[in-house]
């Protein structure tokens, strides 16, 4: 509520500066995504082991719709925006969604993606409101949080309250911030912030910036993670790289054994290569640390990880053509407010190409492996497994793409640990996970 009050104050108070610095012409726009998607699993988990009542067997479908309208007011270089996410589940609950929809029952669900203003005060801008935010690596922060951020040639300083917090009533005044998580960081990038909504939010050359996490979601259990990131981007027309390194420390409130506190050092490591031209190919690589074997004994050193990385992987990490959040690196953390522990720690290395097959068809191939670094914590196994895909693309129009997506998947215990719905421990695993998706997305 803070945040909607104060960006209204600035269409108010700023009202003269607008039409000063960027003139007063008017305009709209509409733009945003329609996709229809089909997924179905082999098994929802790892296990072939059946359970004692399952009329439904082990497979996992989903035949479902998503839709993100955003609307765009513009007054000169002034906009003000709305973005909304809409979703529709036709069929089959069996399936690892983690959606608001499935946690509710709702066969319909609607929520805010974006609502902010975003202001041009001399050579600065200011965004405030409900945003996507991410530092430049994605690696610890990349989420819709509600905020004020304020960029000024190379520096931006961001001040954020991450949402769906413990809960303190639904009036106005109920809500007094005492268990709330906020966000508060400086960045510079000397090639400076890209001024739009999605990756990559830095211009090319080198970046760095200090992520203060303050948590209270947890009642009586304050904690405190500052992440440090340095990395550079380089881009050109036939290649592109991004990559670069975290590191966190803090403390986390009682939260060892005897109520005592535990501190928290930590580090990471991200990269992304790309080969472009008509025949395009590349790579990409993530490390976070892993803790010790002991738990809560008063130092912890696994990542607090944002839970989506460059990987161009399907299951291991984040599915780029369907937003479904049943990820591995996802589900195998340990859930820190709106973030991920990552106790067993987490490699992931892939390859992939895109190749042209004839007019408006491309095939990709992706294969990457995934390995956690304390096979102590992930039942004595550090194999998560192995993924062999192969999607296939085709340009219907400019605006309109199909996907048929065929994920190949060699689990291992490290998987089976966190994924496994019965027996985290059982041998009796899948050989392999078949995953086939269709997609058809309509951008406008």
């Amino acid at each position: 509520m803070f945040f909607v009050a104060f960006f209204v104050f600035l269409f108010l108070f700023f009202g003269e500066v607008w039409a000063e610095d960027g003139g007063n012409e008017k305009k709209v726009d509409f733009s945003g995504y329609f996709q229809n998607f089909f997924i179905f699993k082999t098994d929802s988990d790892f296990d072939k082991s059946p359970a004692f009542y399952e009329p439904w067997g082990q497979t996992a479908g989903v035949l479902g719709t998503y839709a993100e309208p955003k609307i765009s007011f513009f007054i000169g270089e002034n906009k003000f925006a709305i973005e909304t996410l809409w979703g529709f589940n036709l069929w089959s609950r069996n399936f690892t969604f983690a959606r608001p929809d499935a946690g509710a029952g709702r066969q319909l669900f609607i929520f805010a993606r974006q609502i902010y203003s975003d202001v041009k005060i001399g050579e600065s801008r200011v965004k405030v409101g409900y945003q996507y935010f991410a530092d430049p690596l994605e690696i610890f922060l990349r989420n819709w949080i509600g905020g004020a951020r304020f960029e000024s040639k190379n520096f931006q300083i961001f001040l954020g309250q991450v949402p769906e917090q413990t809960y303190e009533g639904i009036e106005l005044f109920s809500n007094n911030f005492v268990n709330d998580t906020f966000v508060f960081s400086i960045a510079y990038a000397s090639g400076g912030f890209v001024p739009k909504d999605g990756i990559p939010f830095v211009g090319e050359g080198f970046f760095g910036g200090i992520y203060n996490l303050i948590d209270n979601s947890i009642i009586r259990k304050f904690s405190f993670v500052s992440t440090l990131i340095l990395g550079y981007r380089y881009e050109t027309d036939d290649f592109s790289f991004i990559g670069g390194v975290a590191g966190q420390s803090g403390v986390f409130t009682k939260s060892a054994f005897d109520l005592k506190n535990e501190n928290h050092l930590a580090g990471a490591l991200q990269a992304s290569i790309i080969k472009k031209g008509e025949i395009k190919f590349g790579s990409d690589i993530m490390v976070l640390s892993p803790d010790n074997s002991t738990y809560r004994e008063g130092q912890n050193f696994g990542f607090i990880y944002s839970g989506k990385s460059m990987s161009r992987t399907l299951l291991l990490t984040e599915d780029e053509i369907i937003f479904k959040s049943d990820n591995l690196d996802l589900n195998m953390g340990e859930r820190f407010s709106q973030f991920r522990l990552m106790r067993p720690g987490f490699f992931v290395f892939d390859v992939w190409g895109e190749f042209s097959l004839f007019s408006h068809l491309s095939f990709i191939p992706i294969g990457g492996v995934g390995l956690t670094l304390s096979g102590e914590n992930s039942l004595k196994s550090n194999f998560i497994g192995a993924e062999i895909d192969g999607v296939f693309r085709y340009a219907i129009a400019d605006n309109l793409r199909f996907d048929f997506a065929n994920i190949f998947f060699i689990p291992g215990r490290a998987a089976a640990a966190f994924v496994n719905k019965i027996n985290p421990a059982s041998a009796n695993l899948r050989q392999f996970i078949y995953s086939v998706e269709f997609s058809l997305r309509l951008s406008f």
